[in-house]
C-alpha cells in the first residue's frame, strides 16, 4: 500500500516524505507551499519590481525542498497562505481561525484524493488530520498520526505551575490550549490506527491525559532526525581554551515554555568571565523583562536557516530546559555541531550521560549547577561535545528512514 503525507505546513512532512519516497512507498505529499523551480508563484514574483521580487523569492525558498519528487508534492497555497499573510500583518486572532478553519478543508481535500486514489495508508499530522480521518471517503485508509508535541492538558497544566512563579514572563509565545483544540486532539487520536511519537516524553503524556479508549495501544516511538548535509561538519572541534568563557547558546523561541527564564537567572549567578550566553530565536517574552540580562546576553533574533549551523559552531555548548515539547530537533543540530547539551527530559530525545545533561526537571538552580561544571571541568566539557557529535551521526536521515520502514512491516502496510 502507498503512503499519502499531507500537512499543509512543513515541520518534519518533507522528511517523511522524502524517506516514503526512496522506499518506493510515497504516493504524494499534499501540502500548502512548495517551492522549485516551475513553481507559479516563483513565476509571478519574477514580475514583481526587483526588491519585491528578491523578498518574495526568499520567503519562498524556506518552502524549497531539492531531494524531493515535484512530481509527488501536491502544493495548494490557499490553505496555508491566508493564515501566514494574517499572522505578518499581526492579526493573530484572525490568523488562529483561519488556522483552525483552512486545515479543516485541507483535510476534507486530502479525504477527496485519498477517496478517489486508494486504498491508501495516511499519514498525518496532528492539528490538520481529524477532518481527512474522519472523512467517511478514508473509512477504508490506515491512518498514522504523528503527534509533534506533547498532550494539550500537560502543556495547560505546566503553565499554570510557570504562572506560579514567573507569569510576568508568559507574554504571547506561551498561551493555554483551548477546549477545542483538545477536543480536535483526542479526535485525532481516536480515527488513528498508529499514533507516532517523537520522544517518550510525547508518549507519556498522551497516556496520562487522554481519555481516549485504547490509545495507549497506539503509540509508537519515531525519533526524529536532523539534516544533515547542513549540521554535520568534518571539522574538529577547537577546545574552549582555560582562561576563556564558555559559551554558552539556546536557539528556539525565545519563551518560557522553553525555559529560558530558568536560563537566565541562571547566568546571572555566573561570574561573566566565565561564561556568555547567546539567545537565538524570535522573542516571545517581554521587552522590559529581557533589558534586565541585556549585559550578560547577546540576542540574536531569528536568522535564515542556512545561517544557523555557522552560529552554533561558534559556541561551546546549548542549553535548552523546556517545561513542554515534542522533541527539539535542535537538540540534534546542536549535537552534529559539537556542542554540549544541558536539557530537560521534557525536551526531547537528545543528549546522553555522555554527551550532556537531561535534567529532571526546568530549574535555574539546576541549570546553573550544569553549566558550572561545564566552565570548571574543561576536559568534560570537551569529552561531551565530542560524544555529542558522534552520537548525533546515529540519528541522521538514513535511521529515520530505516525506523520508517520498520513500522510500515510492523502493521503490515
Amino acid at each position: 500500500m502507498q503512503v499519502a503525507v499531507f500537512h499543509p505546513g512543513t515541520q518534519h512532512s518533507r522528511q517523511t516524505a522524502l524517506a516514503l519516497q526512496e522506499l518506493g512507498r510515497l504516493a504524494f505529499l499534499a501540502t500548502g507551499l512548495f517551492d522549485h523551480p516551475d513553481n507559479a508563484l516563483r513565476q509571478l514574483a519574477k514580475r514583481l519590481p526587483q526588491g519585491l521580487a528578491r523578498q518574495v523569492e526568499g520567503e519562498l525558498a524556506r518552502f524549497a525542498f531539492a531531494r524531493l519528487d515535484a512530481d509527488k508534492v501536491r502544493a495548494m497555497p490557499e490553505y496555508e497562505l491566508p493564515e501566514r499573510i494574517a499572522a505578518r500583518l499581526g492579526a493573530r486572532r484572525l490568523a488562529g481561525m483561519l488556522d483552525t478553519g483552512l486545515n479543516q478543508a485541507f483535510g476534507r481535500k486530502v479525504a477527496a484524493m485519498a477517496g478517489a486514489e486508494g486504498p491508501l495508508a495516511l499519514w498525518g499530522y496532528d492539528g490538520s488530520s481529524a477532518s481527512a480521518f474522519t472523512d467517511k471517503r478514508t473509512r477504508d485508509c490506515y491512518k498514522i498520526l504523528d503527534r509533534t508535541t506533547a498532550d494539550s492538558r500537560s502543556w495547560n497544566l505546566e503553565r499554570e505551575r510557570i504562572a506560579e512563579t514567573h507569569g510576568d514572563w508568559l507574554g504571547g509565545g506561551s498561551p493555554a490550549w483551548s477546549k477545542h483544540r483538545i477536543e480536535r486532539d483526542d479526535i485525532e487520536f481516536d480515527a488513528a490506527d498508529t499514533i507516532v511519537c517523537g520522544s517518550p516524553f510525547v508518549m507519556e503524556t498522551i497516556r496520562e491525559h487522554s481519555p481516549v479508549p485504547g490509545v495507549a495501544g497506539k503509540l509508537e516511538l519515531l525519533p526524529y532526525c536532523f539534516d544533515a548535509d547542513l549540521f554535520a561538519s568534518g571539522e574538529p572541534i577547537a577546545p574552549a581554551a582555560k582562561g576563556e568563557p564558555v559559551r554558552f547558546l539556546f536557539a528556539g523561541q525565545v519563551s518560557a515554555r522553553k525555559g529560558v527564564q530558568h536560563l537566565l537567572e541562571a547566568i546571572e549567578c555566573l561570574p561573566s568571565g566565565d561564561a556568555r550566553l547567546t539567545l537565538l530565536g524570535p522573542v516571545a517574552v517581554p521587552d522590559k523583562i529581557l533589558a534586565r540580562y541585556r549585559d550578560r546576553v547577546d540576542i540574536v533574533g531569528p536568522v535564515a536557516r542556512s545561517e544557523v549551523p555557522a552560529i552554533m559552531r561558534q559556541h561551546h555548548a546549548l542549553v535548552f530546559p523546556s517545561h513542554n515539547e515534542g522533541s527539539a530537533v535542535v537538540l540534534l543540530e546542536a549535537m552534529a555541531s559539537g556542542l554540549a547539551v544541558i536539557q530537560t527530559a521534557a525536551s526531547g530525545m537528545g543528549a546522553s550521560a555522555r554527551s550532556g545533561f537531561v535534567l529532571e526537571r526546568p530549574s535555574a538552580g539546576l541549570v546553573e549547577q550544569a553549566m558550572r561544571r561545564l566552565i570548571e571541568d574543561r576536559e568534560m566539557l570537551q569529552a561531551m561535545r565530542e560524544a555529542a557529535k558522534a552520537e548525533a551521526a546515529a540519528r541522521e536521515f538514513g535511521a529515520y528512514r530505516a525506523s520508517i520502514a520498520s513500522l510500515l512491516e510492523r502493521k503490515g502496510i
